[in-house]
């Protein structure tokens, strides 16, 4: 069998409500992992809280941080996770945004490096974050409500180039937030860097994910997996539907069987 590249989103796929990885799941991919697998997380989590989340990720080769903007590599050194790849947002266009801060319309805006995550709420001078931070991957930005997110989706994108924005979503559909990132950053660029480094094809990529921003990974890796318990839109892009949810150890149950027939 081909060595394959297994993409595992975190929250909604590789972890339960619980916020945790279950001791089958771990079990599981470390025992794959020993077999030439290479195991890469892939979310939009910065490395700290991704770390946090699958208690240091020991099963894992890479995570993919930030959507895709950076990507860290494990490693029998002090560090643990040395970066590999990085595609940062500049300060200046984190200033741009902030300057549409709105404290009748915005809650907060989540500034995010590699390890940490800083929140303006337009109380402070932005310049008093930014000098703090030193690479910048990813912001979030949350609205009093959804209207004021889909009014400044179509603001950001008419006004600021060279940019992605993507309107994001809980999983019950309730609660509606902006992802903003540099141009060209995606899930599947961060888990197309891990393949280039592991000279493993595009076909023999397996992704799983549950959420918006896990469709066009699921559309573009050679094999796109949406959870039991993935949002309707994201199962229509999917090549297979796991038969268990991310309580039942869906991931697992899909690759025991996928990576025997195949």
């Amino acid at each position: 069998m081909d060595k394959k590249l297994i993409a595992l989103d975190l929250d909604g796929t590789l972890l339960n409500s619980d916020g945790i990885v279950s001791e089958i799941s771990k079990s599981y991919f470390k025992k794959i992992k020993e077999q030439g697998h290479i195991i890469t997380i892939a979310t939009g989590r910065i490395l700290k809280d991704a770390l946090i989340g699958t208690e240091g990720a020991e099963f894992a080769n890479y995570i993919v941080s930030d959507t895709g903007a950076a990507v860290f590599r494990s490693e029998d050194t002090e560090t643990k996770w040395k970066e590999v790849y990085i595609n940062q947002l500049s300060k200046e266009t984190v200033q741009n945004i902030a300057s549409y801060y709105d404290k009748n319309k915005f809650t907060t805006i989540e500034i995010r490096d590699r390890n940490l995550a800083h929140h303006y709420d337009g109380t402070i001078n932005i310049m008093e974050i930014l000098e703090k931070l030193s690479e910048i991957t990813h912001l979030t930005v949350e609205f009093l409500n959804n209207e004021f997110a889909k009014e400044y989706l179509d603001l950001f994108k008419s006004k600021i180039p060279n940019l992605e924005i993507e309107m994001m979503q809980d999983s019950f559909g309730d609660k509606k937030w902006l992802d903003i990132l540099q141009k060209g950053v995606e899930k599947y660029k961060g888990i197309t860097e891990v393949a280039k480094l592991e000279g493993i094809s595009n076909e023999n990529i397996i992704a799983f994910g549950d959420g918006l921003n896990d469709i066009e990974m699921l559309k573009k890796c050679g094999v796109g997996v949406a959870m039991k318990n993935a949002l309707p839109e994201v199962k229509e892009q999917a090549d297979y539907i796991t038969s268990e949810t991310n309580n039942q150890n869906g991931v697992v149950e899909f690759l025991k069987e996928y990576l025997v027939e195949i």
